[in-house]
């Protein structure tokens, strides 16, 4: 019998009286890192009785989740089986995990077989908006429960700006668009610091470096660095040495991750440092396994990444972390840290040498939360703005400074905007544009200071 910890008797509450309710809107569950995934879908299959079909983002994924289900919750859970073609295997049992490519033409099949309930893992990978493979899918099997769970519950959204200028933000699931958003709402928070308190994070050691960012440049859409300016600001900044020097300084941590810009520097540094391999996407899968299983065996020490283990890749034994490339996604850096939060006997801490100005960017993993004001948003350190703002103004807005902003605003706001000034009807007066537009627009956009002229205008024109 498995016994629960403290943290995890809410949530799975929560959970299973989602699964009770007679036809809830799909909904999320937030559950950080390490928080035990598995437990929650063992007990939530125990409670409702329903067939339970657990989605995941690929076949990895699935393979780890499915193995880890059986061990923890094998002689607990319910029989579980994998519906996948790139797993080799096709059976139906009482919880069934499967991938989203291997099912999203046979909604019907799964109809036929009883299936009312689904839990999405990864829930923050598929598209915000319901138009899509697994929406046909949806749309097919009928299923009338969905609950997605997830870690960041943000996707990346690309706006245009009142000057015209594109940028990007981070924008809750549940947050509303044009197309309109498939997560209605959050049904339960299990927030970082629960996992900190009761000890089952690693305690994360953060160690910094000066880092001069001027090389960095941000993409057409604001969205993250360009290549090329990570590349520049790598060796503007003498990182392949500070890698070399943060290995040797650190010869007591024993499995180390190091994230490097380029497939290039990966492969020199593997073959200039002892007990290390490289591990890049379009590398065979059987090399890339084989690195993997020489570094949970510790006969590999240090593996060069490039972009490739930053999720799902779940070893505890992880004591060592250098970020040796700049970020400006916020959920790219709390999936790489958070390879190092999970506990181990053989471990103290997890080190975070951080040489390319990601923590000064975005804060600490472990200071994130998710609060319900008006909509939900995403807070960092000292409780600056991590959703809903332009990525590259993140840490210059704290909690409560639009509202204060937005109180000062109406003494200094200007000339009031008398046309639309983008969107399908930029250019139209207020009162032309349809009633029912202008309400969807106060109701969705998330309102500030920089965009109060607009918000003054659709108010006034109603």
């Amino acid at each position: 019998m498995i016994t629960l910890r403290k943290n995890q008797v809410e949530p799975i509450s929560k959970a299973t009286a989602f699964f009770k309710e007679k036809r809830p809107a799909p909904s999320l569950i937030v559950l950080p890192t390490a928080w035990g995934k598995s437990i929650l879908t063992a007990f939530v299959a125990n409670e409702i009785e329903d067939k339970l079909l657990v989605i995941q983002p690929s076949k990895e994924l699935l393979e780890q989740n499915y193995k880890k289900y059986v061990s923890l919750c094998g002689d607990f859970g319910a029989q579980a089986g994998v519906y996948s073609a790139s797993f080799g295997r096709k059976d139906i049992n009482k919880i069934t995990y499967a991938t989203i490519g291997s099912i999203k033409k046979i909604g019907k099949t799964f109809k036929q077989l009883g299936f009312k309930k689904m839990l999405i893992d990864e829930a923050h990978l598929y598209p915000r908006e319901a138009d899509s493979m697994l929406g046909t899918f949806l749309e097919d099997s009928e299923i009338s429960h969905v609950l997605g769970i997830t870690a960041t519950p943000v996707k990346l959204q690309a706006n245009t700006g009142l000057d015209g200028e594109r940028f990007s933000k981070l924008v809750m699931l549940t947050s509303r668009s044009k197309k309109g958003n498939f997560f209605k709402d959050i049904v339960h928070v299990s927030q970082v610091q629960e996992m900190i308190e009761l000890g089952f994070w690693s305690k994360l050691v953060y160690k910094t470096s000066g880092f001069d960012s001027s090389q960095l440049v941000y993409n057409s859409s604001k969205s993250e660095f360009t290549e090329d300016s990570m590349q520049r600001a790598f060796a503007a900044n003498d990182i392949h040495n500070q890698i070399k020097q943060e290995l040797d300084v650190n010869s007591d941590r024993k499995h180390i991750l190091t994230f490097v810009p380029s497939i290039d520097e990966a492969i020199q540094f593997a073959q200039e440092y002892p007990n290390s391999a490289a591990i890049y996407s379009g590398m065979h899968d059987s090399e890339r396994e084989r690195v993997i299983s020489e570094f949970r065996k510790g006969n590999i020490r240090v593996i060069f990444n490039v972009r490739v283990l930053s999720t799902g890749f779940d070893y505890t034994k992880i004591d060592c972390i250098i970020l040796g490339i700049s970020t400006a996604s916020i959920a790219l850096y709390y999936q790489i840290l958070g390879r190092g939060t999970r506990i181990d006997e053989e471990k103290e801490n997890c080190l975070i040498s951080d040489l390319a100005g990601n923590v000064d960017r975005f804060g600490k993993v472990e200071d994130i939360t998710f609060e319900k004001e008006r909509i939900w948003k995403m807070y960092g350190t000292d409780g600056r703005l991590l959703s809903g703002i332009p990525i590259h103004e993140i840490g210059t807005v704290k909690k409560g400074d639009a509202e204060k902003e937005a109180q000062k605003s109406s003494s200094t706001i200007g000339k009031p905007l008398e046309t639309m000034p983008f969107g399908k009807h930029k250019g139209e007066s207020f009162k032309d544009i349809p009633k029912e537009y202008r309400e969807w627009m106060l109701k969705s956009f998330d309102w500030h200071a920089a965009n109060m002229n607009l918000k003054l205008a659709i108010e006034g024109s109603l």
